[in-house]
Parts: C-alpha cells; structure tokens; sequence
C-alpha cells in the first residue's frame, strides 16, 4: 500500500480562472507518463479556512499512485485571488472545483472523460455538491464530510452560542445593508473566544505537540473569515442534492471514533439519502487523526480503491 510521504515527485504551481478569478492550485503528474499518454485525473480540496499547503500528502499520495492531481485554494484563500480575503460561500468553492475540472481538461496529459474529486472536512461538503451538479465528475470521495451546514453548526456549539450567532448575523447583514465590510472572525474557537469552530484544550494540545515533534502544522490554515461566510455555510445543504450524484459512485471516508466535528450520526443520514452506486469506509479513529499516520494512509486507500474502479489507471 503506498503512504503519504512528504512530496516526493515536484509538483507544479498553476493558476486557472475561475468567475473570473485567479485560482492557485499545484499540480502533480505521474512518473513515467509517456509524451503522448492521457490519465485519469483527480481534484482535491480541503476544509474550513484550511489551505492547499495541507493536501500536499494527499496530492502525492494519488499521483504516485498513477493519477494526474491538482490541489487548489479557493478563491480570497492561499495564493488565489479574490476580495474580500476570507470570503467563504460554499457555492463559490464549488464553482471552483467545477473550473479546476475544466482546467484539467485542457491538459494534454489528462484524460478529460476520466476525472473525479476528493475533499475533506467542509471539502467534503463542497464535493457532494460539485459531484450532484456536474455529470463531467466520474467519481466522488468525500472524506469526513458536512453534510448540512445548519445543523453542522447548530451541534459544534451550544444553544446560548448559536443564539447569539444569529445575533452576530442578522446585526452584520444591517451594517452592510449600510455600507459596511462584514465582520472578520478566526474559523476556529477556544475557550469561548469570538471565533467559529470550537476547538477544546485537548485538541489544541495535540495540535502543538504534533508541531513541536514534526516541526510543522497538522493543518495549514486562514487567520480570519468573513462574518458573512457563516451565513453563507448556514444555508448550504449538501445532503438535499446527494442523491443526484448516481449513477456515478460516491464514497465516504469518515471516523469510528470521537469526532464532535464531524458527526457520524448526521453523515449516516446523508449517506441514506444518497442513491447506489455509493459506499462508506469507517476508519476506527479521532477526528484528527484522519490527518496523520498512520490512519491517514487507510483514508486514502480507501479512496483509491473508489478512483481505480471508477477511473482506472490503464
């Protein structure tokens, strides 16, 4: 089985329009591809806020294992273009992994009728959409995914927090209405700080033991988002188009154990609206580990076995 190293084959750095739009992405090709030879291609994306400097395992994971793979930065995020930095709509992240797929298909070393996509976490969420709305995607991953960004939201904070989050909303929409720039918080929360995804003592302990020991970060992030954007992800239900993704295969990749992010219950619910071909691969680990050795590896694994029987390598 191949794992996840540190990039091993050079990837190169590319920009796509998209909108309008430039899209940063890094793109990797295959060892040994022949000058006239056409792969199967995948695009991969992340989550919330993170940035495409965290799929480097990812993209070398799949293009060692003979696929053509482009990482991206959405659009106001990384080294993509796009004002106001941090802008996070679901819809327009979709936009890009719908242009990324156009963009491979201009490559002469992609098989432009061989193309699926993997995301993780909110990535996930962006390729159950981007999978239901484009025939062109021949395969989707999804891995830990939301599914509903309303309830996502509702259960990664308590009642009193989201009170006063559709609070912090509703006043944030008033001051644009009026001409304002919407309110810029942290996508991640500690200890009952203003930003959006709670991340406990122990979570955060692991965080920094991981970077102190590898010298580098699990996950490789934005600073701020718009305020805005969480009205954006409140309103975005992946799970009411899953079942436009057959007859192509989807798969979900996601965790046995404790993950208050990304919770098995509602992913479950997800998955039984999705209609066949469709599967889901249970990884018996946390929430983050998915992220790192050696479940990292099992996560991917998982998903080839999903590309290769939908867009073999010949």
């Amino acid at each position: 089985m191949l794992t996840p190293l540190v990039s091993e084959l050079p990837k190169q750095p590319i920009t796509f329009l998209s909108d309008g739009t430039d899209v940063a992405g890094d793109l990797w090709i295959p060892a040994g591809l022949g000058e006239r030879e056409r792969r199967p291609a995948i695009v991969v994306g992340h989550g919330f806020g993170i940035l495409k400097d965290s799929l480097v395992a990812a993209g070398d994971f799949f293009s060692r294992a003979g696929y053509v793979t482009l990482s991206i930065d959405y659009r106001t995020f990384g080294d993509s273009g796009g004002e106001p930095r941090g802008q996070l709509f679901p819809l327009w992240q979709v936009e890009d992994f719908r242009n990324a797929v156009s963009y491979l298909q201009t490559r002469p070393a992609v098989d432009p009728d061989a193309i699926g996509i993997w995301g993780a976490s909110f990535g996930g969420a962006v390729v159950i959409w981007t999978a239901a709305v484009d025939r062109r995607v021949k395969a989707a991953v999804a891995e830990v995914p939301v599914v509903n960004g309303r309830r996502w939201m509702q259960e990664i904070v308590t009642s009193a927090q989201w009170d006063d989050l559709l609070v912090r909303l509703e006043q944030d929409r008033i001051d644009r209405y009026g001409g304002a720039a919407s309110a810029r918080v942290s996508p991640t929360s500690r200890g009952g700080d203003d930003g959006i995804v709670p991340i406990d003592d122990g979570t955060m302990a692991f965080f920094e033991h991981y970077a102190e020991k590898t010298g580098e970060p699990l996950l490789v992030g934005a600073t701020e988002i718009t305020l805005e954007s969480i009205e954006k992800v409140i309103e975005f239900n992946p799970e009411s188009v899953i079942h436009q993704i057959a007859p192509r295969p989807l798969r979900i990749v996601t965790t046995s154990g404790r993950d208050v992010i990304h919770v098995l219950e509602h992913i479950q619910d997800a998955y039984k609206l999705a209609r066949e071909p469709k599967s889901m691969v249970l990884i018996d680990c946390d929430a983050y580990d998915v992220y790192k050795e050696p479940d990292q590896a099992k996560c991917f694994a998982a998903a080839l076995e999903c590309f290769k029987e939908a867009i073999p390598v010949e």
